[in-house]
């Protein structure tokens, strides 16, 4: 059986681009990426104990990075309220790039709407560039499942972006 330092020194060395990636799929800021895998990491090392090698080992880390990947992103929603309720702008941007990134916020807030099942299932079977049996490994649940999740989010989504144009007009 190999050492807790030797699990932890392979995971990094094999799978430290697909933390990454996960994680910048799921935050979308560089900084935040290397600040959530460290996160998870140094909890995965303190909660090690606790793993009882059930799934893979990586796939364990990688369920704790998306939990505090999730975390980020409710600790910065949050921190956007508070900004909107004194009243700062954000940066001042053309029409085109403005209308740009109001279809991103708009795609954003649909997609953290979502049902957190369902959001993690299209971020992780999706985004993340997992194979469908990493990613399906990784929630928990059988490739079907994991296909029949990331069907109903594509739809709640549809539903959703309807009806904020539908608001708007």
């Amino acid at each position: 059986m190999e050492t807790r330092e030797q699990a932890f020194e392979q995971l990094i060395d094999e799978k430290l681009g697909l933390l990454r990636g996960t994680a910048m799929r799921i935050l979308g800021n560089p900084a935040d990426v290397d600040d959530a895998v460290q996160s998870a990491l140094m909890l995965a090392w303190r909660k090690f104990a606790g793993y009882r090698g059930q799934s893979e080992f990586a796939t364990w880390v990688t369920r704790i990075l998306i939990n505090e990947c999730y975390d980020m992103v409710r600790d910065r929603a949050r921190e956007q309220d508070v900004l909107a309720d004194y009243g700062e702008s954000g940066n001042q941007m053309s029409g085109g790039e403005a209308e740009e990134a109001s279809l991103l916020d708009r795609l954003d807030d649909a997609v953290a709407r979502l049902p957190k099942l369902y959001r993690e299932s299209l971020s992780v079977g999706v985004l993340s560039g997992y194979s469908p049996d990493e990613a399906a490994a990784m929630l928990g649940c059988s490739r079907n499942t994991l296909y029949q999740r990331i069907h109903k989010a594509k739809q709640l989504l549809a539903q959703s972006i309807r009806e904020v144009s539908y608001e708007q007009a």
